[in-house]
Formats: structure tokens, sequence, C-alpha cells
């Protein structure tokens, strides 16, 4: 398997981590209800795309790449590849804020310490912004860390719902903004 793609491999850690936190929201929703709400199920949905079926196709492309399985399948692989890439890529920003977002509200209605919700942003927010930017020119890598830091010294005092909002409307924001540099990136490469 070439160098690059154990990198890649370590993208997988924010999309399974978004996972389990869409698993535990939805666990939460359905929690003293005798039937289970369609925004509980939808979270479950969304839970095993993030877990099992995004690191499934991830690590099929790899091996069906690096293997030659599909030799008449090569641009087509190439492209889900890419995408795959390009998702964990570009997407990590978006996927560690609708984290936050989530795990504010479950904090929230349970009662639970404000700092849980901060202690996996400030550990997933620099690690994907040194592995996904390490190589980045005019110190990206650090600038997205500032980034985070910031967000978190703006509102670390700020309550659990408004940190929740703040963060569901920065994940939007990032989500557009990606989709357009997606696009823009697919039009020259």
């Amino acid at each position: 398997m070439e160098p690059y793609r154990y990198q890649q491999i370590a993208y997988l850690i924010v999309p399974v981590s978004l996972g389990i936190e869409l698993f535990l929201s939805a666990k939460e929703e359905k929690k003293d209800r005798e039937t289970a709400p369609v925004g509980a199920c939808l979270l479950d949905f969304l839970a095993y795309i993030f877990s099992a079926l995004i690191p499934a196709i991830f690590f099929f492309t790899i091996w069906a790449i690096e293997n030659k399985t599909f030799p008449r399948q090569d641009i087509m692989l190439a492209k889900l590849d890419r995408y795959g890439v390009m998702f964990f890529f570009l997407g990590a920003w978006w996927q560690i804020l609708v984290l936050t977002a989530l795990k504010s509200r479950r904090i929230r209605l349970n009662n639970g310490l404000k700092w849980k919700v901060w202690v996996p942003y400030l550990l997933l927010g620099p690690y994907i912004s040194l592995l996904v930017l390490w190589v980045a020119p005019w110190n990206l890598k650090w600038v997205s860390v500032f980034l985070f830091l910031v967000i978190f010294a703006c509102l670390f005092k700020a309550s659990l719902r408004t940190v929740e909002k703040v963060f569901w409307l920065l994940s939007v924001i990032i989500i557009f903004m990606e989709n357009i540099l997606f696009i823009f990136l697919e039009t020259i490469v």
C-alpha cells in the first residue's frame, strides 16, 4: 500500500467520531419514549453512513485500486477515491462542527458538564488541521488551528444552547463553501 494511504486512513477518525455522536444523540432522542421519533431514525441512519458505509467505501476503493481488481473500472474507482478523499480532506471541518453541535445539545439536555463539549472539539480540530494541511502553503495548518482556538475562546463562556446554534450555522457555511471549492477544484483538475 502506498504510504499516503495511511494518512488517508487517519482521516477516518473524524467521520467515525461523528457517527458515534449521531448514535448517542439518537439514543437520547429515543429515551423515555415508546416509539422512536423520526428524528432519531434519521440520526441512526446518518450514524450508520458515517461510521460504517463511508469507511467501507473508502477501504473498498483503496483495495480495488491497489490490487487492480477491476481493470476496466479504473476511471470510476479513481473518481470514487478522489471524491472520498475530498470528502475527508475538506469535510472534516464541518464534521467536527456538527459533532460539537450534537454534543452540546445532548449535554445540555442531560445537564452535563460543559467541558465535555469542548474536549473532542479541541482534540479533533487541531488534529485534522495538522493532518490535512501538514504540507499546505502559507502556514494554513496554523491558521486552521488558530481559528479553532479563537472559536473556542469566543464561545467558552456562552451557554450550550448558543454554542449549539453557532456550530450549526458554522457547519452550514462550511458545507456551502466546501462545495463551491470542490466544484472549482473539479473544473481545474
